[in-house]
């Protein structure tokens, strides 16, 4: 590696690792602020262990900040010291600077999708049993961390009450559906075992049949029902599917198109893992083409305001493309890999640009 590609990944690596502590410790300040009052008369050791795991959320959420403001501070850097004009001079290109800024990029956004992997994923769930068990703030705990009760079966609904394995399911109500959606057949059973595939026993059951207003006593006891219900039904994870590992989401996607269940969030957070950190660093390739235009001296404030602006656009269209994957309006794997996907044409259009420039220099 040559001196000067040194030089310039500890200048990147310099500005972007305070800039990234700096940017967590801000926000926790303003998030401690914010929930100060419960934390009152809590014990301390409560309150350090909350924001430690909060740390963790808040680095990777903004790592990729950093990243963007820090290649556009390198460059601005480089420019205002005069080290550009000199490089320019003697032949160098824009690839020459860009190079190590964005190696350096990439090892953080590598290292971004690692860390989410094996140190968020179990850092986010205590952050939400903390805030319940400690603060008794139930936010949306429960929906989230609730086994899913409720189960389309066939032309059934199932609704599970108590606990589930892979063995039986617990006080469990069965709910048949004709062809105009009405009642045909109810079933109230203290628990279902799995016999077979597509069938399943029911005991201490008792079963109504329905015939427009008329209903009837049906079977009593134990007996066996055909249901195209797999057993894996009791291995679907709870939790935020950002926070999962992707061995877990990928096996959630499985186990959801086997159950019939709609997996849109889990595939989007699957695909949005690369495609956050291939983002991130087209973001710093966008503000380092942008600190390199034209002749004058970079400024730091402008590359600020750049970096910032790249990273609130990235931020919006990836909260746009969440909600257009969750709603079915884009498949999963579209809408996570839409950010990518702008950002590299612009990226594209910086640099066909760029050597026009030079080119006509």
């Amino acid at each position: 590696m040559k001196l000067l590609e040194r030089y310039v990944m500890r200048l990147t690596v310099g500005i972007f690792v305070p800039l990234a502590l700096g940017l967590v410790t801000l926000f926790l300040v303003i998030d401690f602020g914010d929930w100060l009052r419960i934390y009152i008369g809590r014990p301390v050791e409560d309150v350090v262990a909350l924001y430690w795991y909060r740390s963790h959320v808040a680095m990777v959420q903004f790592a990729p900040a950093a990243m963007v403001l820090a290649a556009a501070l390198a460059v601005a850097v480089v420019r205002r010291r005069g080290e550009w004009t000199a490089l320019r001079a003697l032949g160098a290109s824009q690839a020459t600077l860009v190079k190590p800024i964005l190696l350096v990029t990439g090892l953080a956004a590598l290292g971004l999708v690692g860390f989410q992997e094996f140190v968020v994923s179990a850092s986010g769930p205590k952050i939400d049993r903390m805030m319940l068990e400690r603060f008794q703030k139930f936010g949306d705990f429960f929906a989230v961390y609730s086994p899913r009760r409720w189960f389309r079966v066939g032309d059934s609904l199932l609704n599970v009450r108590g606990e589930a394995n892979l063995e039986r399911l617990e006080d469990v109500r069965l709910f048949q559906m004709g062809k105009a959606s009405e009642l045909v057949r109810w079933i109230e059973a203290g628990r279902l075992t799995f016999v077979r595939d597509g069938q399943w026993r029911a005991d201490e059951a008792t079963e109504l049949n329905f015939a427009g207003p008329e209903a009837s006593a049906g079977r009593k006891g134990s007996f066996e029902l055909a249901l195209p219900l797999r057993p894996e039904v009791t291995q679907l994870a709870v939790g935020r599917p950002e926070w999962q590992p992707l061995t877990v989401l990928r096996r959630q996607v499985e186990l959801m198109d086997a159950l019939k269940l709609p997996s849109e969030p889990t595939r989007f957070a699957v695909h949005h893992r690369l495609a956050a950190a291939v983002a991130a660093v087209l973001a710093a390739l966008i503000a380092c083409l942008l600190g390199l235009r034209g002749q004058r001296g970079s400024s730091v404030p402008r590359a600020l305001l750049e970096g910032a602006g790249l990273y609130g656009g990235l931020f919006m269209v990836g909260m746009i493309s969440r909600s257009l994957a969750i709603n079915g309006r884009l498949t999963p794997a579209l809408a996570a890999w839409l950010a990518p996907a702008v950002l590299l044409v612009v990226a594209w259009l910086l640099g066909r640009g760029a050597t026009a420039s030079s080119s006509r220099a």
